[in-house]
């Protein structure tokens, strides 16, 4: 699990797929009240990508991904698959 003072720093950064396609931006995280570890990624997806074919649910317009999907952390966020 992410702490939440590093996710901040995140908010904002591309998020991308394991091939380096750009999947959208990170726009904000849900955080486990008893723990206050991030526990998901909330991201804007890019316009052209249909949510209906992405393997994680989408609430409020913002794709809800899991932070056990995350692969690496850089300049970008890149998922595992």
């Amino acid at each position: 699990m992410v702490p939440t003072t590093f996710g901040r720093e995140l908010l904002g950064r591309e998020v991308v797929d394991a091939s380096n396609d750009k999947l959208g931006t990170m726009a904000d995280f849900s955080v486990d009240m008893d723990t206050g570890s991030i526990v998901s990624l909330l991201v804007v997806i890019d316009q052209g990508i249909d949510p209906k074919f992405l393997p994680w649910p989408t609430s409020e317009g913002l794709l809800s991904v899991p932070v056990s999907e995350v692969s690496k952390i850089g300049s970008a966020i890149q998922l595992t698959r």
